[in-house]
């Protein structure tokens, strides 16, 4: 049995309408089946703009996130041989890792000229790939593998993948990635394997095509930089046909999954205040972000660790579009201000509440505006549509009526283009969540809040079993109260029935 067959067993039931996994499609996701990692024992969960974790602590909703932090880091254009830098421009390195085959380097250019004339049509296309290119692909994932194992560990932050998995029942966890083909098209399954021989199997049927938007934008000005490239199979234009695959050609294929993603992780307020003190040190304590970077124990998970260095880093002036600013209004009541101390170069973060001339150190604000805080300084600096953004438990320090308001704001990021996948342990974000999409089916003009239709929302209840012994992950239909199945109903029915026997009249004397 190969990885994919043992993989692809979490998600045997799972049933995509033809063309729902459409790239032109804002609502297209992708399909993961996981199971025996960490404390899951069998996951299946459909990646969609605004997808949520609920369930009782310890049953898997942070690691099924960091896993999806982890495949994100690795699957998007930072393993290529090219780096993006911080101002957007692109550095190319000048030897490929490994040599391209001169076949598949000619037939990338030829899939670039096939791309150019069917996003000349105002209808697009549908391009099909070749043989040499699905198999570079193939060849490719299969020859990093170990960088893939060493980004999963540097996420979790353990020295050897077997710690993830879940001890129980095997020595190995297993994902499976499907995403359905579209007309003709046939649906893609890549599959991997954690803990026993790591590595991303890659299944591109053949027959297998991509599909073209009438003048599609494509990172770095790829189309332009390629047409300048002699047609000859040398180092650089090798690196820029990985540039063209990698831009253009695997999107369609891993979806979300392959677009750029940052993680908040939980316990921010914590972070915030310890940040102007100890970041440099815990940074230069930890693996460096690059994936297939040599692992050492770290001191701090990875995706601790990219959050303080993206902290280090964040800064300049507001852009015009600024996703920040109504979280900013709505709920801190104020602004979140950055310098930088003139010595030591550090961000340094403040708070001005509305009508306020002065600003307060974040460390004096309250716990709920640190908590908030890296949120709008992400969404201002960091994230963009077309982007992730992963946002542990954000109901941390915040009264019910603001976490609410948290969840509407949320809905209002994801409509102007950003993914973003929640956990959560409140009762009112998943009310609030139901709000959101019952909205939807309203006329507009009728609609007090933001709106999302029903598949534009995913939200999955993380269920602890003892057979077998783990969470079993599954989602939570939307009923005509909204999402009943989350278990808060049964905490609140059982404090209720606590209280009527606490105050029923007793018999005999007190």
């Amino acid at each position: 049995m190969t990885v994919l067959d043992e993989a692809s067993t979490g998600l045997d039931t799972l049933e995509v309408a033809p063309g729902q996994m459409d790239r032109s499609n804002p609502s297209a996701s992708m399909e993961l089946g996981v199971t025996d990692f960490g404390p899951i024992a069998r996951a299946k969960i459909d990646l969609r703009p605004l997808t949520v974790f609920v369930g009782p602590s310890n049953t898997g909703k942070s690691y099924l996130a960091m896993l999806i932090y982890a495949l994100q880091r690795y699957l998007s254009v930072r393993q290529f041989p090219f780096r993006v830098n911080a101002d957007g421009s692109l550095t190319i390195s000048s030897q490929s890792p490994r040599m391209m085959p001169d076949d598949a380097v000619n037939a990338t250019y030829e899939l670039m000229r096939a791309v150019e004339e069917a996003s000349a049509s105002p209808a697009g296309g549908r391009v099909p790939l070749s043989d040499a290119v699905s198999e570079a692909l193939r060849s490719e994932f299969a020859a990093r593998a170990d960088l893939l194992a060493d980004e999963i560990k540097r996420c979790f932050g353990v020295a050897d993948a077997r710690a993830l998995v879940r001890r129980a029942r095997k020595t190995s966890a297993h994902v499976a990635i499907r995403r359905a083909g579209a007309g003709d098209d046939p649906a893609l399954e890549h599959a991997l394997a954690i803990g026993r021989s790591p590595g991303l199997e890659v299944a591109i049927p053949a027959g297998a095509s991509i599909p073209v938007d009438h003048e599609p934008e494509t990172p770095f000005g790829a189309f332009d930089m390629l047409r300048s490239l002699p047609e000859q199979a040398s180092g650089l234009s090798r690196n820029m046909a990985w540039l063209f695959l990698a831009s253009v050609v695997l999107p369609p294929y891993f979806g979300p999954l392959g677009w750029p993603a940052y993680y908040l992780p939980a316990d921010r307020t914590g972070l915030m205040h310890a940040h102007s003190l100890v970041v440099g040190g815990l940074i230069a304590s930890t693996p460096s972000t690059t994936v297939g970077s040599e692992v050492r124990p770290p001191m701090l998970s990875g995706v601790v660790a990219d959050f303080l260095e993206q902290l280090l880093e964040i800064g300049g002036p507001a852009p015009e579009s600024d996703l920040a600013r109504p979280i900013e209004d709505a709920i801190l009541r104020g602004s979140v201000r950055i310098d930088r101390a003139s010595t030591t170069k550090y961000a340094r973060f403040s708070y001005r509440p509305h009508g306020w001339r002065e600003d307060l150190a974040l460390t004096n604000a309250s716990s709920m505006v640190a908590e908030v805080a890296p949120v709008v300084m992400y969404l201002r600096h960091l994230v963009s549509p077309g982007n992730v953004l992963i946002v542990e438990e954000p109901e941390s320090h915040m009264h019910p009526a603001m976490q609410v308001e948290f969840m509407r704001q949320l809905a209002v990021v994801v409509k102007a283009g950003v993914r973003v996948i929640v956990t959560t342990h409140s009762e009112w974000m998943t009310e609030e969540l139901g709000n959101i999409v019952r909205r939807s089916t309203r006329p507009e003009n009728g609609r007090e809040g933001p709106a999302l239709d029903a598949e534009q929302v995913g939200a999955w209840l993380f269920e602890p079993k003892t057979r077998p012994r783990g969470s079993i992950v599954k989602e939570i239909p939307l009923d005509e109260y909204g999402y009943s199945g989350t278990g808060f109903d049964e905490v609140a029915s059982a404090l209720h029935n606590d209280w009527g026997n606490a105050t029923s009249p007793t018999e005999g004397p007190l």
